[in-house]
């Protein structure tokens, strides 16, 4: 008989492991999903309205530039939009909606494996983590960066399940096939990520000395450093990733990057996980697979230290990824910290069975641990949804504006415009497409390309650049056979003529 209750008791326990699997990828896909339907119809994310909707548009055109930019993703979109017939609008918002859900899974399993808790506050350390600012801000629009995460994670999960195997010398053959063609699949999708999860197998092979590990990263070493040489424009690159325009249209210059900035953007980004985090990390045992990426970016969050302002080092990326991983061991830490205040009681049971007494959760403990989730959890859908030009309603993520602007978005309802502007935007490129010539150059602001080669027709060409008058004087000089317009906000009127403006933007025709 007991050998038939524990029977049942694991067929529970593995239903109860699946359902609840299935219920966090749905509840990541929600939490995705909820900014894209308060924008709708327009798109959030820089680099969604200025990369990955243009590319998939007219991904042919721009295979020289996605073929040394780790194409693997945006190649993937071009798949899946050319498969379903869907608009390349839809495609990217449905994929990152369906690969935040794979990574609300990636974080569940390491809950459960990694940090070993049991499955009531495996989704307790899910939940807590995808409603932080450094995971919400990367899913904004570092979409490939967010599939990268995820595959690391099960990486992790596999190598160290086979870790824990050490002793035993046969190798689970299916589970190190799947872990090297996710490490191939992690360092061909995002360059800084690709680069924390080589350096993190590197220091942990090193340690741990086994099989599966120095086989997963040789892989990923090897991978990785094709993927640098075939890249022809790695400085260009980096600083086209680090260049996040989250502002009101103007670009972000070197004089942002600066110690003040960073140390503003460190505090509110992974302030608020820092205590908490701490514990955490000391109280994991045998955590070093997660240790390390932890360390590592940590370390690089702080570069500017030492390198106040070189911005190849992009510190403001790696103080995101830092708050990933530390939120993973915030959460860990509150876990730790309910169970040394002995927030637990024993159900009453016969004495006879008093050495194998399981324990409910205390009342407090239960309240504790909503209150605080819940804390996070309006934080989170504040910084979802409410307007940009709201943001102070954003609570601790508003109150750092004029500091942080320029590195994270102060809310999730925008892509390179405010959207309630987007619509203005549209308005002046519908004049240009009715009322200039059909081989005429458009001059603006490199926030705009996106929009601009989205929507502009027939043979109209977009020209941006930082420095826009020297661009126009340039063009001139060239001589070239076309019409020359300029599209501004209205505080930069140029002494030409204005042929349009919608209180948001002016145009002004050149020659």
């Amino acid at each position: 008989m007991r050998g038939i209750y524990n029977l049942v008791y694991n067929i529970n326990f593995i239903n109860k492991e699946w359902f609840l699997t299935l219920l966090v990828f749905f509840i990541g896909c929600v939490v995705r999903l909820v900014p894209e339907l308060f924008a709708y119809p327009s798109p959030i994310g820089y680099d969604v309205i200025n990369y990955y909707i243009p590319v998939t548009t007219n991904f042919t055109i721009h295979w020289t530039q996605i073929s040394s930019e780790f194409p693997f993703y945006v190649s993937f979109l071009h798949v899946i939009q050319i498969a379903t017939g869907l608009m390349p609008y839809s495609t990217v918002v449905i994929f990152a909606t369906v690969i935040f859900g794979v990574f609300t899974v990636s974080v569940f399993l390491i809950a459960r494996k990694l940090l070993k808790v049991d499955i009531r506050y495996a989704f307790f350390v899910t939940v807590f983590v995808i409603f932080q600012m450094a995971v919400l801000r990367t899913t904004w629009d570092l979409h490939r960066d967010v599939l990268a995460l995820s595959m690391m994670f099960f990486v992790f999960v596999l190598i160290y399940r086979e870790s824990e195997r050490k002793r035993t010398k046969n190798l689970n053959w299916k589970f190190i096939l799947l872990a090297l063609i996710l490490c191939v699949l992690v360092v061909s999708s995002a360059r800084i990520v690709g680069s924390l999860f080589v350096v993190s197998l590197i220091i942990y092979s090193s340690l741990v000395k086994t099989r599966a590990v120095i086989l997963c990263t040789i892989v990923a070493f090897s991978f990785f450093t094709i993927e640098l040489f075939m890249n022809q424009n790695i400085t260009s690159n980096i600083i086209h990733e680090n260049i996040q325009k989250t502002g009101n249209g103007s670009s972000v210059h070197s004089t942002f990057y600066n110690p003040k900035n960073l140390m503003y953007l460190f505090v509110v980004v992974d302030g608020l996980l820092v205590p908490t985090g701490i514990i955490g990390f000391k109280q994991l045992k045998n955590g070093t697979l997660l240790k390390i990426p932890v360390l590592i970016t940590a370390a690089a969050s702080f570069s500017w230290i030492a390198f106040p302002f070189d911005e190849l080092l992009v510190a403001d990326r790696w103080i995101s990824l830092l708050g990933i991983f530390l939120s993973i061991f915030a959460a860990f830490g509150l876990y730790q910290l309910i169970l040394t205040l002995k927030m637990r009681r024993p159900v009453h049971r016969s004495s006879t069975s008093a050495t194998n007494t399981p324990t409910l959760p205390n009342p407090a403990s239960t309240i504790l641990t909503s209150f605080i989730l819940g804390i996070f959890v309006i934080m989170g859908i504040l910084y979802e949804i409410v307007p940009n030009a709201h943001e102070p309603f954003t609570l601790w993520y508003g109150m750092a504006r004029s500091y942080i602007e320029h590195f994270v978005p102060p809310s999730m309802q925008f892509n390179s415009l405010q959207l309630s502007d987007t619509y203005k935007m549209m308005s002046a490129i519908s004049w240009i497409n009715k009322n200039t010539q059909p081989n005429a150059i458009i001059i603006g602001e490199k926030d705009w390309r996106g929009f601009m080669e989205l929507y502009l027709q027939d043979h109209r060409t977009f020209r941006f650049s930082d420095d826009l008058p020297t661009l126009t004087t340039g063009l001139i000089k060239h001589g070239l056979n076309a019409p020359i317009y300029i599209i501004h906000y209205p505080d930069n009127r140029s002494k030409n003529t204005d042929v349009y403006s919608n209180i948001l933007f002016s145009i002004d025709k050149i020659r």
